[in-house]
């Protein structure tokens, strides 16, 4: 018998079926499935009726869950005070998405590293689908990102800020609307693989723009070199304040009301680094709210 299987145990009595908690827990069913064999054989006892459906408790399945829950909640409060002493020994593996990785992030890890300068971090950049896989497997220790529509029972998710969605233009451009700016400029579309661009799709359909695309890029920093040359114009999540942007690129708002996204970030709840995730996401939080970055464009909230 182990921990584990007791706390699988559990989160299929809260979700109410094997897929569910697999789900959760970011297992596949099947191994769900041997850690309750295994539990069941252990202690003697047949923990759910799997001849009924809705899937149901046993009356010895009842009493060991009634059992099991202050068991595994002092398990992970002793985990948690023993860690606290350790939170910031080793490496935290941060993953950040792109438009995060030009603007904020450059600023917060300065801010961490002088608030917790004992603290490591290992940053890799990706798109907010592939992190959010990353994060609940466990290959990375947590992630900045763009607020995933659905977060499962098994992750812990902080807001960050709302960051602003525009339209970035050349610098010797003249249109004011997003109408105008398509009109006269090929479109230089940001990487459809990010969670922004559905977002940014309907906001072109709503407006009734269909723009003439001149590429895909994967870098926000591409893109601002390619507006900045007059190759074209884009719509991106804007990370910087709007007087340091223009020296590049004229922004240009992209319809009303203004579009924003909210980025966070999002770990296992279970995670034995609870303490710097917290140091992390201040780090990051501190940082939106920093005179540098505009108010009207990032919002630390």
């Amino acid at each position: 018998m182990s921990v584990r299987q007791f706390r699988t145990f559990l989160k299929i009595c809260d979700s109410g079926s094997f897929a569910a908690a697999a789900r959760d827990l970011n297992l596949t069913q099947s191994a769900v499935s041997m850690q309750i064999s295994t539990l069941e054989q252990s202690l003697g006892v047949d923990l759910f009726d799997r001849k009924r459906r809705p899937l149901q408790l046993t009356p010895r399945g009842r009493l060991v869950a009634q059992k099991a829950k202050p068991f595994v909640a002092q398990y992970d409060s002793i985990i948690e005070e023993i860690t606290e002493a350790r939170a910031y020994v080793g490496v935290y593996k941060l993953g950040v998405i792109p438009t995060v990785v030009s603007h904020l992030m450059p600023s917060a890890l300065v801010d961490l590293r002088e608030v917790k300068p004992e603290l490591k971090v290992n940053v890799i950049s990706e798109f907010s689908g592939r992190l959010l896989s990353m994060a609940g497997s466990g290959e990375i220790d947590g992630a900045v990102l763009h607020r995933p529509y659905d977060i499962s029972d098994g992750l812990y998710w902080r807001d960050i800020a709302r960051q602003a969605v525009m339209v970035i233009a050349p610098p010797g451009s003249t249109e004011e609307t997003a109408e105008r700016v398509f009109a006269n400029h090929q479109y230089i579309r940001f990487q459809r693989r990010a969670w922004v661009a559905p977002m940014i799709e309907k906001r072109l359909k709503l407006l009734d723009i269909e723009p003439d695309t001149y590429a895909e890029i994967e870098s926000i920093e591409s893109i601002y070199k390619m507006v900045s040359l007059g190759l074209g114009a884009s719509v991106i999540p804007v990370g910087t304040a709007e007087s340091t942007v223009s020296a590049s690129v004229r922004i240009v708002e992209f319809g009303m009301p203004r579009l924003h996204r909210m980025i966070g970030m999002i770990s296992r709840l279970d995670t034995p680094k609870k303490q710097a995730r917290r140091a992390v996401h201040e780090a990051f939080q501190r940082t939106s709210r920093h005179p540098q970055f505009s108010a009207a464009i990032f919002t630390g909230e």
